[in-house]
């Protein structure tokens, strides 16, 4: 108990440093205290920090992808509505894994949820146009793998990579048979 109180006032005094509640020379002589001299190693809260973070974007990535099945399957909501809510969807967490990327945190789901979504979202938008036309689908998801392949080697994300060539291989089997 008592050991778990003081890891509660480490973590806070990492926070205050972080967010330079306190000045750094105040922070430190805190974290010597209640470390008795040992020091915590940073990485150490940051680490708990961005497992809690990499859980919440995966959370935060399903939740959207399930509102999004609802929206399309459930709600009578007019096409170009039901479209706008998938695209902000699709941005939004964009937007999130760029935020969370450049403050050094690695959040795949949120990648992947995008992909998905965008890939509903084209995919909708395509049969509201073409229909059921199986060459301009074949096409679009082409499109898709081309797009997952530039994500694979731009972010160095090696699932996205491994989507595109078996995309790939899936539409020509398709293809074929």
């Amino acid at each position: 108990m008592k050991q778990e109180k003081k890891h509660i006032i480490i973590e806070e005094i990492h926070f205050w440093k972080d967010h330079h509640m306190l000045p750094n020379h105040y922070c430190d002589y805190l974290l010597t205290l209640y470390t008795q001299g040992e020091g915590v190693p940073e990485n150490a809260v940051k680490k708990s920090n961005a497992s809690r973070l990499t859980f919440l974007s995966s959370a935060a990535s399903l939740f959207l992808l399930l509102i999004s099945l609802f929206v399309l399957y459930f709600t009578e909501l007019s096409f170009p509505l039901q479209m706008a809510i998938l695209a902000a969807f699709v941005v939004l967490l964009i937007g999130f894994a760029i935020y969370f990327s450049k403050k050094g945190f690695f959040l795949p789901m949120m990648y992947v949820g995008a992909a998905i979504l965008f890939l509903i979202f084209t995919i909708e938008w395509h049969e509201k146009i073409w229909g059921s036309n199986a060459n301009t689908l074949y096409l679009l998801l082409f499109f898709h793998c081309i797009i997952w392949w530039f994500a694979g080697w731009k972010l160095r994300h090696i699932y996205f990579t491994i989507s595109a060539w078996l995309g790939v291989g899936l539409l020509i089997v398709f293809i074929v048979i």
